[in-house]
């Protein structure tokens, strides 16, 4: 059976769970954190989280995770068969990744252990969001998903990089990010009534404090 290896307050933890529960794969979780141990070096080079472990060994970086439960387990797709609209989805997960997700992750000192951020930085990031938030309404039909009638992986990665961006910035910005993306905004909504998406959110919220212990520990 798959192993999937990393913890609930990971939002790249998560895309991958999600992926797994909605595609109906077998699968063990196994609870760890970023660990540099030789162990877990093993497993995952950078020692970061998620990675998984199939018959064939280890694969680490959720992007490429992603990729291999598409090629892996195709009787659920997540991308479309279509070329295109195989480009339009991984195009919106890029986005996601790089202009949403990686920019609030700067605020995650100050997030989790009260760090100071500099007024450059904090800047810096809210630009990046709202460009980052301008692409995927560009490039989004939200008609209900991002990518159309379909979820796809596009829906999964966004959710859970918007989450931790409203999360940072409504913390350290004092900004709502959604204000003013009705479009946006309505289809977080749709998808935060995704069962899947509520027992996600459920574990995370039930990790949270003993993961914050564990950052404010170091």
């Amino acid at each position: 059976m798959l192993k999937l290896y990393g913890f609930a307050v990971s939002d790249y933890f998560n895309m991958v769970k999600h992926a797994l529960l909605e595609k109906g794969v077998a699968f063990e979780e196994i609870t760890v954190f970023p660990d540099q141990t030789p162990e877990y070096l093993a497993k995952s080079p950078m020692g970061k989280v998620p990675c998984i472990e199939t018959e064939q060994g280890f694969l680490c970086e959720t992007s490429v995770i992603l990729d291999y439960l598409e090629a892996a387990y195709p009787e659920k797709p997540l991308i479309p068969a279509d070329a295109w609209q195989q480009a339009k989805v991984r195009e919106l997960v890029k986005v996601s990744e790089l202009y949403i997700e990686l920019a609030a992750r700067r605020l995650l000192p100050a997030l989790l252990a009260g760090a100071p951020v500099a007024d450059s930085v904090q800047t810096e990031v809210r630009e990046v969001l709202e460009k980052g938030v301008r692409a995927v309404n560009a490039l989004a039909s939200f008609s209900p998903f991002v990518c159309g009638e379909q979820q796809t992986l596009a829906d999964i990665v966004l959710r859970y990089s918007l989450g931790i961006a409203k999360l940072a910035a409504g913390s350290v910005l004092k900004w709502d990010l959604l204000e003013g993306n009705s479009e946006l905004k309505a289809w977080d909504e749709r998808m935060a009534q995704n069962p899947i998406c509520q027992q996600l959110d459920a574990d995370m919220q039930a990790q949270f404090d003993a993961f914050l212990k564990k950052v404010n520990a170091k």
